[in-house]
């Protein structure tokens, strides 16, 4: 989602592409399989795509999808605010929006198991209700929830369990021996097998597994506590360029920074692993989280302070990317697909880490050409143009002024 080209905010086009790029990073380190991997070394075939992976979990995963849904949260706000200025209605609006948003996403899901905009849509109505709670109030809960206190008090509490029964062990190894079958099932397919076998399945049992993988790490609540911080920043109007405001950057770099390296020392240490059967693994678990968003914080810290440094500088070759951010990451998943899947080239399994991690960047590099120029024609994406143009029930005007065919 993002914000009216009026009232557009530059720095944060600029972060939405930021964010763009450590997602495809994360996307293309996995072969965009967004799933469990077939194998303990998939697409490890040398010791750089083991340090490219490493590097990449360390520095790339979680960290960017943060700051893409602060960024949602924020434009929430700040659409919100306008509205109200305007006298407009918006909340009716925002909900229609979020329905085209979940039809999108639902398109994105036959083709991609990955796809994160049906979960932004129905946690998005989430902030109509929230929206009336006072700043403090949506400050502490956010925390609560980007931080993952509610994962860290489940798995707290998974510890002092009582030890499963017989029955229970027989039901579990049952369990995992059909998650096992569901896991190669997935990368058959997904690898090599058939456009209909793909859609099907990213329809029904990938997307079963995806929402369990939401729960099981948090990420569901901790996603809706990033649109809650979003929505706070927004209504202080922290990306206004201030005095006030690069202080506060500035202060905020450095302590998420500090706990950023912190916590990465100890992901390093003692990495963090999905079998919890110590009090040790719980507190990591609950570090990684710390760092994820610790890292997410300095990352959005620093770009926006080197942006409001050098306004025309290098980074502003971003902002077009950013505002047809959702054209971009649906164009990724097309980038993917074809090399990836077996509807496309088929390297999926056959492409290291390295090799697939450098495809994703040189085809990012292209995106922000293709970005450059689009928007100098064009005031929108083209599936921004869609979405706002369904969103309003008539057609937006799309070909900047003085472009059109005469």
């Amino acid at each position: 989602m993002s914000a009216s080209p009026s009232e557009r905010i530059a720095v944060v086009d600029v972060l939405r592409a930021f964010a763009l790029f450590g997602i495809i990073v994360t996307h293309s380190a996995a072969g965009y399989l967004a799933g469990p991997p077939p194998a303990p070394d998939f697409m490890v075939f040398s010791g750089l795509d083991r340090f490219v992976s490493e590097l990449e979990n360390l520095l790339s995963f979680g960290k960017f999808f943060s700051i893409f849904a602060f960024l949602f949260g924020l434009s929430f706000a700040i659409q919100l605010e306008s509205a109200k200025r305007k006298g407009n209605s918006f909340l009716g609006r925002f909900t229609w929006r979020l329905m085209l948003l979940l039809g999108i996403g639902f398109v994105h899901q036959l083709f991609y198991s990955g796809d994160i905009l049906m979960i932004y849509a129905v946690l998005g109505l989430a902030l109509i209700p929230l929206h009336l709670l006072g700043t403090r109030v949506l400050l502490v809960i956010a925390l609560i929830l980007v931080l993952n206190i509610p994962g860290l008090a489940m798995n707290l509490a998974g510890l002092n369990a009582s030890p499963p029964g017989v029955e229970q062990q027989q039901a579990a190894a049952e369990a995992g021996k059909k998650f096992g079958e569901a896991i190669q099932r997935q990368y058959r397919i997904k690898s090599s097998g058939s456009l209909g076998e793909l859609t099907h399945m990213n329809a029904t049992e990938s997307f079963t597994m995806k929402v369990g993988f939401q729960v099981f790490t948090g990420r569901l609540w901790i996603t809706l506590g990033l649109f809650l911080l979003g929505l706070c920043a927004g209504r202080a109007n922290l990306f206004r360029d201030t005095p006030g405001h690069r202080t506060f950057f500035s202060r905020l770099a450095v302590a998420s920074g500090t706990v950023a390296a912190l916590t990465s020392v100890a992901v390093l240490v003692h990495p963090v692993g999905f079998q919890l059967s110590s009090l040790t693994d719980v507190l990591v678990s609950f570090g990684f989280s710390v760092q994820q968003f610790s890292l997410a914080t300095f990352y959005a810290s620093m770009v926006t302070l080197l942006f409001w440094r050098a306004p025309t500088g290098l980074l502003s070759n971003l902002a077009p990317m950013g505002k047809m951010g959702l054209t971009t990451y649906l164009t990724q998943t097309v980038f993917g697909a074809f090399v990836f899947f077996g509807i496309g080239l088929g390297m999926m399994g056959k492409l290291g880490v390295a090799p697939s991690v450098a495809l994703g960047i040189a085809f990012y590099v292209v995106q922000i050409f293709a970005a450059r120029w689009w928007m100098r024609h064009f005031s929108m994406g083209p599936v921004e143009w869609l979405w706002r143009s369904l969103t309003y029930f008539q057609l937006q005007p799309l070909v900047r002024p003085g472009l059109g065919t005469a």
